[in-house]
């Protein structure tokens, strides 16, 4: 057995996403992820961009693993610059253990149609005014509103892992 990549921030259990090293990179962490579960996810799973009330929010399903949905706010990226001039959008998604250990991992390199449609969005998102806390509330609303399978209405790109 070959020992397993280690993830090299410590975070909390759930799902988190940020934009950090030239691409978007989401997080699920669990406290294990069975051999089974990962066999599945290889098997395929789907990544949606979805943009709805001027939030961004990436939902990502697979395998026996529920829908995670992840929110993002260009206005709180500190690479947002970078992001907005990208020519092509790198996306990494992990499945990260609670030993930290990294028990799946793919990356994806988008096309520049997808690039295009997903920093659209992005830069509508960008100039948009939120008062404080008014984006929480929103993500709050909407998580209150759909599950996160219900937001495949609002996809704007579908990737397949």
């Amino acid at each position: 057995m070959r020992k397993k990549e280690i993830f090299p921030y410590e975070i909390e259990p759930g799902a988190i996403m940020d934009y950090v090293d030239d691409k978007f990179m989401l997080v699920i962490k669990d406290n294990e992820w069975s051999s089974e579960e990962v066999r599945l996810l290889d098997k395929g799973a789907k990544l949606q961009f979805c943009y709805t009330m001027d939030i961004a929010i990436f939902v990502f399903e697979g395998g026996d693993i529920d829908s995670s949905d992840f929110y993002f706010n260009i206005q709180e990226c500190d690479q947002a610059k970078a992001l907005l001039n990208a020519q092509k959008l790198d996306i990494e998604v992990l499945l990260v253990n609670q030993k930290n250990q990294i028990c799946w991992k793919k990356k994806k390199t988008l096309d520049k149609e997808k690039t295009q449609k997903i920093l659209e969005c992005l830069h509508r998102q960008s100039q948009i005014s939120f008062a404080p806390g008014e984006f929480d509330v929103n993500v709050e609303g909407l998580q209150s509103a759909y599950e996160p399978f219900e937001l495949e209405k609002y996809a704007v790109v579908e990737l397949a892992f």
